[in-house]
């Protein structure tokens, strides 16, 4: 539900969060999913960087549907539209951030997570993060297969790998061109091994 006081006292959160890049961005998030009807839910490489406790630069990446009302509410706190679902928003400080819904539905299970006593934000959960970066991984190259590999050992014990496994079975048999079952062996012996 649209608030946009709220959304931009999530933006000042953001704006006072400068030093913690983890915060600041689920503070961005939060004021983007203020300023939307729908729900917003962080996804992608800002939610594995929630996850994992370390940062990688990367843009916010939210499922949530935008209509043309939800695009001029980010706008009028702050948010500029770049180009149809993509946003930025320059803090104080210079620093230049980007955001995007990338799609309506999230592909997983989610999670809350608290930020302050009356905000909390929607989050991909840790074993449906890890599925989605099972998936991403599937393009062979090795930045994708360094990011499945940095989530799996710094989540460590957390997940429930015979979930994800049941889900990577799923998803191979209805797309069995990506090898899935592969890419998981391949990202499951390198985080052994590291371990």
């Amino acid at each position: 539900m649209r608030d946009l006081a709220a959304s931009r006292r999530a933006l000042a959160e953001a704006e006072r969060a400068m030093d913690q890049e983890i915060a600041r961005s689920m503070w961005l998030a939060k004021a983007a999913d203020y300023a939307v009807n729908d729900a917003a839910v962080l996804v992608g490489g800002a939610a594995v960087n929630l996850h994992t406790g370390s940062y990688r630069p990367t843009d916010i990446d939210l499922c949530a549907y935008l209509d043309p009302e939800d695009r001029e509410a980010m706008s009028e706190v702050g948010f500029h539209n770049t180009q149809g679902d993509h946003f930025s928003y320059t803090f104080a400080d210079g620093e230049t951030w980007l955001l995007k819904s990338t799609d309506t539905q999230v592909d997983g299970d989610v999670a809350i997570v608290v930020l302050g006593e009356q905000d909390s934000l929607t989050v991909i959960s840790r074993d449906s993060v890890v599925v989605d970066r099972l998936i991403q991984a599937s393009d062979n190259t090795k930045i994708t297969f360094d990011d499945a590999v940095r989530l799996g050992v710094a989540l460590g014990d957390t997940i429930d790998w015979a979930r994800v496994e049941a889900e990577i079975e799923v998803r191979h048999s209805l797309e069995p061109g990506l090898g899935l079952p592969r890419v998981l062996r391949r990202v499951r012996q390198a985080v052994d091994s590291s371990l």
